[in-house]
């Protein structure tokens, strides 16, 4: 505004150490060019070196204008112009503002007003949803209803069919046990008239007795004839005769050749040892000489009629006891003449078989029984003071014999019977039978029991007839 009438082209600017307030740098040039007309003056307004053509004051003032005539308007009246143009701009902003203020109220309400219909539409459909799902619960709670009363109505009658069965089986359990007891006295009564019957059948057709051979004890002999002998020889003597020869070898015995068991009579008896060799020496003997036998008293004929009442009476104790025998042997087994070695082993051994057999069913103490002696076996199982000849229950492995196989003499037997053979595996011999059928079911302990002495009994009498045969 106060530059120059226009003429020549203005002076490059001073470059400015840094932004100063325009109002009061220009105050102090004015103040400051009082009086000062040098040509390198320059303008507080445009700040360039030109003359001077107005004063401070009306500087100061703001009345000045442009010299080339430009602009006539003075800078009073501009800036005047300025701060109307600047309020008005403000009144205009504030009408603008206000009017855009309703119309982004208006926005504001719409977005609102729309999300309130989507929430309402979302509300609606789970309305619809929650009002199917509450119908489906009330169909499946009729249901569920009906479903409930049937199975009450249904357990009422199982309560009444419970109590029904109850009281019918406390009439059963009566009745079981008053039948349990007319069974046990029956069964008693059984028991009795089996021993009645067996008593009766082993003192009338089948006695068997003890029959002492009437040989002297070598102690006896020995001081009668030599009154001088020295103890240690009357003790050999005697320890001798404790001794049996059975089949080519000596043998320990407690029940030698002294005694014999006889059967439906003094003449018809067994060593009481179970040696049989006089019946194979007769045969021998029989092929080698022809001819009839003349002999009464042979012993082979003696011993083929002691088994063959054994047989006979075996079968009819098992028919009166109602046992069944592990062995199949009919009663004219032995009845045959010149019976060979091997067939009359094997008969012995079935005999023998089921003679142990009917003993354990009827509970004859184990200490007393020896697995080759056969009619002293069948006269401990028909003895009288036998507690439990005539009983009817099965074999059971824990009421008497497991509790009684680790006592010395019916084990030892076992290994000694067999001549040093041992026993084969699984034999009644072995400590681990003990706990084989401990808690078990007594039908099974019996056929295992059974088929344990198929396997064992006819085992252990064909090792005692090998080693025989091989000495």
């Amino acid at each position: 505004m106060a530059s120059p009438s226009g003429k020549g082209a203005r002076a490059p600017e001073a470059p400015s150490c840094g932004p100063r307030p325009l109002a009061r740098d220009l105050v102090d040039a004015v103040d400051d060019a009082e009086g000062l007309y040098v040509a390198v003056e320059r303008c507080p307004l445009c700040n360039t070196t030109r003359r001077r053509l107005t004063c401070a004051k009306c500087v100061q003032s703001g009345d000045f204008v442009y010299f080339d005539g430009r602009d006539r308007e003075r800078f009073v009246d501009k800036k005047e112009r300025l701060s109307q143009l600047k309020s008005k701009q403000e009144e205009f902003q504030k009408e603008v503002l206000k009017a855009m203020e309703g119309k982004w109220i208006t926005d504001q309400l719409r977005w609102k007003i729309m999300s309130c219909k989507m929430r309402i539409e979302q509300l609606k459909q789970t309305i619809c949803k929650g009002n199917e799902e509450m119908k489906k619960n009330s169909e499946g709670l009729l249901k569920t209803k009906e479903k409930n009363q049937k199975l009450y109505t249904r357990a009422q009658r199982h309560q009444e069919k419970k109590e029904k069965i109850q009281r019918h089986n406390r009439k059963l359990g009566d009745l079981v046990e008053k039948k349990t007891i007319d069974l046990r006295s029956h069964y008693e009564r059984l028991a009795h008239l089996r021993r009645s019957h067996i008593l009766e059948l082993t003192s009338v057709i089948f006695p068997i007795e003890e029959v002492k051979t009437g040989v002297r004890d070598p102690a006896d002999v020995s001081s009668e004839s030599d009154s001088a002998m020295t103890s240690s020889t009357v003790s050999k003597l005697a320890e001798a005769r404790r001794t049996t020869y059975l089949s080519g070898r000596w043998v320990c015995d407690d029940h030698n050749g002294d005694t014999s068991i006889s059967i439906t009579g003094p003449w018809i008896s067994l060593p009481s040892n179970g040696d049989y060799s006089a019946y194979y020496s007769w045969v021998e003997e029989k092929k080698t000489t022809q001819g009839p036998d003349m002999e009464h008293n042979n012993p082979a004929h003696t011993i083929s009629a002691a088994l063959c009442f054994a047989t006979q009476l075996v079968n009819i104790l098992s028919h009166i006891l109602d046992v069944n025998l592990p062995k199949k042997l009919c009663n004219s087994e032995f009845c045959g003449e010149n019976l060979s070695r091997q067939k009359f082993t094997r008969a012995v051994k079935k005999l023998n078989a089921n003679i142990l057999y009917l003993c354990f069913s009827q509970h004859v103490n184990l200490d007393q029984l020896q697995p080759l002696h056969t009619l002293r076996n069948l006269m401990y199982l028909v003895s009288p003071s036998s507690e439990h000849l005539g009983r009817q229950r099965r074999i059971k492995g824990g009421m008497f014999f497991w509790d009684s196989l680790p006592h010395r003499p019916f084990a030892v037997t076992l290994e000694q019977g067999s001549r040093g053979v041992p026993p084969p595996p699984g034999c009644l011999a072995s400590s681990t039978w003990q706990g084989t059928f401990h808690g078990q079911d007594p039908l099974k302990c019996e056929q295992t029991l059974r088929s344990r002495w198929n396997l064992w009994i006819p085992e252990l009498l064909e090792n005692q007839m090998r080693v025989e045969t091989s000495a």
